[in-house]
């Protein structure tokens, strides 16, 4: 029988190994007598899938232990982007959700990512607790509860009605921009389509139809899965191209020439525009792998920075704590002031074609204008395949052991982040005041993260190598 623990963001398995309907049941059974133990069972459980391989079966599942439990369901009828989920949660004043999803994992894995009453996702103390009640009760099933207590709704309706509270849609209609928009065959499937092409933006979707294998493409919206993307956006002389991930809580940026915009130049963005364009006030939060200039602007503006460990969950729990701008990560998710403590890659793309539209700037040239103000960041990260089973041990043999330079660059500060159960990343701050290696266990995937900023991309890729052996890998 296999172990089930609540990473990062939920429970991932890959289908069909560890990921099954029995489960998946176990799961569920565990999530109503968590509600129950809170006294949640008078609210509603709010269920939404994805496009993955059985993810709507999956979800009916779900739903049907949890109405067998005496709990109200609202379920979605169709593939349901994560950001809308989260909303209806928060929207319906329910007492959480979940959402069948392994947002930007390749195709073989599928997951359940629990919601909190706010909508954003469960902590640490709150997983573990969920994990306690695993398999203490059989999954019950009761066939006039469920016809009772399920109600199959389109969470979409009420999302939109918010999203244009939030953006000036009016002012991006006017514009009238070309838009190449690539849902990476996710839950993001044509929601920017509908909102503005039928008032004026001509909004072009790729790979907009569902399919559980992403075309063999992990749908993550990185610059090495976004080929077709550059390539519509080059061919169509579009202003812009936007991407979403597998459950549409990321989002990808691409200019009219075809360049890829980096998540941390996309976050420095967002935050200039929230700032200047919409006057919004706040902190800003951003996980221990994002770059420097998403500091140096906050900074400009006086803005207080928050650092935590990578995972939305850690960016959410800041956001509930204090007046938050906008929280993102390196990964692509931003999270925002008015809206929900989660990541919502539709919302955050909305807000991209808003700041263009107002600026009367294209996105290169506000790309140009951040990059001559602070700098272009020179960053990347490796992502290693990591099999064994030792993988959660790396980082604390990592911790008593530190090397007291990098790369010919004092180690000047040192920062750990803590996992579910240990110690799970390292920040290596040097002492130039610019470097930096992160190396991270990923809880969700069988992968050890290398990240490093530095001066130059020669320098960044020797800190890289450095770090590799620091593992001893």
């Amino acid at each position: 029988m296999s172990r089930i623990v609540f990473g990062t963001d939920g429970w991932r398995g890959i289908i069909a190994d560890d990921f099954t309907f029995d489960n998946v049941k176990a799961v569920a059974q565990a999530l109503a007598d968590y509600f129950t133990s809170q006294d949640k069972a008078q609210q509603s459980l709010i269920i939404g899938y994805d496009t993955r391989f059985l993810s709507d079966r999956f979800a009916g599942t779900v739903a049907e232990v949890a109405a067998s439990n005496s709990i109200r369901v609202f379920l979605a009828t169709k593939p349901t982007a994560t950001p809308i989920v989260s909303f209806t949660v928060k929207n319906k004043k329910a007492g959480g959700g979940v959402v069948i999803t392994a947002s930007h994992n390749s195709s073989i894995y599928n997951g359940v990512k629990f919601k909190l009453e706010h909508g954003g996702p469960a902590p640490t103390e709150i997983t573990k607790q969920i994990e306690g009640f695993l398999r203490r009760t059989q999954p019950k099933y009761d066939e006039n509860k469920i016809q009772k207590n399920i109600e199959k709704i389109d969470f979409e309706i009420e999302y939109i009605k918010h999203i244009k509270k939030l953006v000036n849609l009016q002012q991006i209609i006017d514009a009238r921009f070309r838009i190449v928009f690539d849902a990476m065959h996710g839950a993001g499937n044509q929601v920017i389509e509908r909102l503005l092409s039928r008032e004026g933006c001509q909004v072009t979707t790729i790979r907009g139809q569902p399919d559980p294998t992403f075309s063999g493409v992990k749908p993550e919206p990185i610059v090495q899965n976004l080929q077709p993307l550059m390539t519509e956006v080059v061919k169509q002389g579009a202003d812009i191209g936007l991407a979403t991930d597998g459950d549409a809580d990321r989002v990808g940026a691409v200019t009219t020439q075809g360049e890829f915009v980096t998540p941390h130049e996309v976050f420095a963005l967002l935050l200039t525009h929230l700032y200047r364009n919409r006057g919004w006030r706040g902190g800003v939060v951003k996980t221990a792998s994002v770059c420097n200039i998403v500091s140096q602007v906050a900074e400009k503006f006086k803005l207080p920075v928050y650092e935590t460990a990578v995972g939305f969950k850690n960016v959410c729990e800041i956001m509930l704590k204090e007046d938050i701008l906008i929280g993102g990560e390196e990964s692509s998710g931003y999270g925002f002031k008015n809206h929900v403590p989660e990541r919502d890659g539709i919302l955050a793309g909305l807000f991209i074609l808003e700041m263009i539209a107002i600026e009367k700037k294209s996105l290169d040239q506000l790309l140009t204008e951040l990059r001559m103000e602070f700098g272009e960041p020179h960053y990347d990260r490796i992502d290693l395949s990591y099999e064994k089973s030792n993988r959660m041990d790396l980082i604390p043999r990592l911790q008593q052991r530190p090397p007291r330079e990098i790369g010919g660059l004092r180690v000047e500060k040192i920062n750990t982040y803590m996992g579910v159960e240990v110690i799970n990343g390292i920040k290596f701050n040097l002492a130039d005041g610019r470097s930096w290696l992160l190396i991270r266990a990923s809880e969700t995937e069988p992968i050890i993260r290398i990240y490093s900023e530095s001066i130059s991309n020669e320098k960044v890729q020797q800190l890289l190598k450095q770090g590799l052996k620091l593992l001893q890998l």
